[in-house]
């Protein structure tokens, strides 16, 4: 299964893929701590071909 993170950092939004959970926890974790903020992880149910809207739900890590 494919996880998606997206984060935004004011000027900026960034999806990013991961196969597992754990890793995009982690990299949602990273992001986090690097100043990103709306950090989410959300599940790629491939619902859209815009990858910002893709996926139900959600994780955030604010």
């Amino acid at each position: 299964m494919t996880y998606l993170i997206l984060a935004r950092d004011g000027t900026s939004r960034i999806v990013l893929k991961r196969d597992s959970e754990d890793a995009a926890a982690k990299k949602a974790r990273e992001l986090k701590e690097m100043g990103w903020f709306e950090v989410e992880v959300r599940e790629d149910l491939g619902l859209s071909t815009n990858p910002a809207v893709q996926g139900i739900g959600g994780q955030s890590l604010q």
